[in-house]
């Protein structure tokens, strides 16, 4: 969604396209003086319908503008390919008064300020590395200090963790049409956020007419004692991502509206115009449950309740059609089980989420809108920009639109995001990488307040690394931490302590790239990231600290590759998963310890391939020293498949020395290792060490969690306790 332009001449014509867009015939559609109010954002002034037929008369309107020979266009919806002769037959809110909150950290110097990652006074276990203090988000591993849950492929692992020795107490098996599920934990109670598919409309009747299936998102209620699945809570769309405050949690999902039609498609051109036609009628005659994405409640084999996701009511419409999309936040007390205290909706896509203690926001980067004609831009904007709605949710029971807004660029994660008493800092690039390789990118911090149903700018800082984009970005208290890169990493320092006037205030250049920063405390940042070289190249995976108590000079005092001695050089590469997820960080404050994994690998003429994954424990010093304390990683698993293994050639001396040998190498390695599985003749094989993907610390105890199951070694010293290996 894109800010319209001051020109004169571009308001007007966006005016005429709201009034063309927003407006039908019908008495019951919207009233246009609701969605036009001078000069606003595509974005900004969303209404509400006072019923579904008002709603329903909207979006046929809209349909009706939009449609074609071929459905909704390049929207992504389904028809059916009909001869000629056969098409003709077939064609018959008030804003909330908000508290002045703080929700990120009041103080660098406090390093439970990033969230509750553990590891503080009197915490006997680490927990997800959130981004703020108070809002718990979902992940793939959970525990309560009790027991370890692990989303692994389609079953959910339950571990206990209370005896001598962890021990896999329940494989629970989560479905087939299931994948990349993340889940909280609720006393005994495990609620699961997945994506999946169904082959029927979950609202919609298509009873004797074809339907091609459509992607849903699942929350599974699930009791960990008992291993059962309660109840499955199924939804048309695509999950986003939730967050859990004061113990409601809030999901946020897209779903696509209209997608329930059965429109026919021209097999000629010369059948494109009745093609067309009998779309059209097919809006006209359309029902609310084609347009809005439905649920279905189910129980075992029963369907206890569908219907509509959202209410008419709460559906909320931007100022220009943003799309046929929508994006829903569904409210859930853990308590009450999959009964859903709200739902609300906004016709736009979203992408990111982020939330606070009292305030979720939504965003998503929008590309221009060009004219498909005359390739000319809509708006008269040719920049990417990034459209955020905000919703109150300080009512447990709710949650309420507030306002919404844009800013220039692309967002890098949900971390480009804070709130803090009232204003909402947000950290985007322009002309990145669509720019072909101009290196005319710019990244801006940019701070928005809530006004009249608007989040409106009140101040920006620009030229942050000018021909670069953001890798990395921290907000902490009234600071912003921004690391941008294309050659030479700069680390920025920027003071928000005035929302109206936020300045840069100094800047680091090194070579390489942090991806991730975390604050430990004292005025020290941790950063994890790549090494690199002047000309711009990364050779590997990074640890460092940055002093950064004196925001005019900030230094990095520390660094640390990350891949095992003998793995770095130019035939190698490594990376860490805290890059792409930052719950893949685990900092243990008790013991100033930084867990982190990191995947490797490296190849020469001689020896051949070697891969691995490792979680390699660091601590912190005070003044940001770092020192390598172990490394665990998971046992080697061999594979083969079809592909032809050439036997070495034994020469006379090694066949005349070979028996001692062999001898010898039984003596050194006590018990001897088990055989290998005989490989047969045509077979390729392989070996290759899980990628770790995350940590946790449990009673001085670290769990290192991949696909291929879970290792426990002592905190202390890394000694093992046991490896419970996955049964998927």
């Amino acid at each position: 969604m894109h800010m319209r332009s001051k020109k004169a001449l571009i308001t007007l014509s966006a005016l005429t396209i709201l009034a063309s867009a927003c407006v039908s015939d019908d008495p019951s559609a919207l009233p246009s003086e609701n969605l036009t109010s001078g000069e606003i954002s595509l974005t900004s002034g969303l209404v509400t319908a006072a019923d579904c037929g008002q709603l329903l008369s909207h979006l046929k309107a809209e349909g009706l503008e939009r449609v074609g020979p071929y459905g909704f266009g390049d929207g992504g919806y389904y028809g059916i390919d009909v001869m000629e002769e056969a098409m003709e037959d077939d064609a018959s809110s008030d804003e909330a008064e908000r508290p002045a909150t703080t929700s990120a950290a009041e103080d660098l110097a406090a390093p439970e300020a990033a969230g509750s990652d553990g590891g503080g006074e009197g915490e006997s276990f680490s927990g997800t590395n959130n981004q703020e203090r108070g809002v718990d988000e979902p992940d793939v591993v959970k525990t309560d200090g009790e027991r370890l849950v692990v989303v692994s492929g389609q079953n959910i692992q339950v571990i206990d963790v209370t005896g001598p020795t962890p021990e896999v107490a329940k494989t629970i098996r989560l479905g087939d049409n299931f994948w990349g599920g993340e889940l909280f934990l609720a006393g005994d109670k495990a609620f699961v956020m997945t994506s999946g598919w169904s082959d029927t409309p979950l609202n919609a009747d298509f009873s004797g007419r074809y339907f091609p299936g459509t992607q849903t998102s699942q929350i599974l209620e699930v009791d960990l004692e008992s291993g059962e699945i309660l109840r499955t809570l199924k939804f048309e769309g695509s999950y986003i991502s939730a967050r859990e405050v004061n113990g409601i949690i809030r999901v946020v999902l897209t779903a696509p509206v209209g997608q329930n039609f059965e429109f026919l498609f021209p097999q000629s051109q010369n059948s494109e115009d009745r093609a067309t036609e009998a779309n059209k009628e097919a809006i006209e005659e359309s029902t609310i449950e084609q347009w809005l994405p439905g649920y279905r409640l189910e129980e075992g084999d029963d369907v206890i309740e569908s219907g509509q996701m959202v209410n008419c009511d709460r559906v909320h419409i931007p100022g220009q059609f943003s799309g046929f999309g929508s994006m829903n936040i569904l409210t859930i007390d853990p308590e009450q089980g999959l009964e859903l205290l709200d739902a609300t909706s906004v016709l736009s896509t979203g992408q990111t989420v982020y939330s606070s203690t009292d305030r979720l926001a939504v965003a998503t980067s929008r590309p221009p809108e060009f004219d498909p004609q005359t390739g000319e831009p809509v708006s008269g904007d040719q920049e990417f920009r990034t459209a955020i709605h905000n919703f109150d949710i300080t009512d447990n029971t709710s949650t309420n639109y507030v306002a919404s807004g844009s800013v220039p660029g692309t967002m890098l994660s949900q971390y480009s995001l804070s709130e803090r008493d009232g204003y909402l800092r947000v950290a985007t690039t322009t002309e990145g990488w669509w720019n072909d390789g101009q290196n005319q990118s710019e990244s801006f911090i940019t701070v928005l307040e809530e006004a009249g149903g608007e989040l409106k700018e009140v101040g920006q800082v620009g030229e942050l690394g000018k021909g670069e984009r953001i890798f990395a970005v921290r907000f902490m208290s009234d600071v912003a931490y921004v690391v941008t890169f294309r050659q030479i990493d700069p680390l920025y320092t920027i003071d928000l302590s005035d929302p109206t006037k936020p300045t840069t205030t100094g800047e680091l250049k090194i070579p390489g790239f942090s991806n991730y920063l975390h604050p430990v405390g004292d005025g020290f940042l941790v950063g994890v990231g790549q090494d690199g070289t002047d000309d711009g190249r990364i050779t590997g995976a990074l640890m460092s600290t940055f002093d950064v108590n004196d925001m005019l000079n900030p230094t990095r005092v520390a660094t640390m590759r990350l891949a095992p001695e003998g793995l770095d050089g130019d035939n190698s590469y490594s990376d860490s998963p805290v890059g792409w997820n930052a719950r893949a960080f685990t900092w243990w404050g008790a013991d100033r310890l930084a867990i982190v994994p990191v995947n490797y690998h490296s190849w020469n003429d001689q020896s051949g391939s070697t891969e691995g994954s490792d979680a390699v424990l660091v601590k912190v010093g005070a003044t940001g020293e770092l020192t390598e304390l172990g490394r665990v990683s998971h046992p080697v698993t061999k594979q083969c498949e079809g592909g032809y293994i050439e036997e070495p050639e034994l020469l006379e001396d090694d066949a005349a020395s070979s028996t001692d040998a062999e001898a010898d190498l039984v003596e050194a390695i006590e018990p001897a290792p088990a055989p290998l599985p005989p490989i047969d003749e045509g077979e390729y094989c392989w070996s290759y060490s899980p990628y770790i993907s995350r940590t946790v610390v449990i009673d001085g105890n670290l769990f290192s969690i991949s696909d291929g199951g879970v290792g426990v070694h002592q905190l202390d010293g890394l000694s093992e306790v046991t490896y419970l290996p996955f049964n998927n």
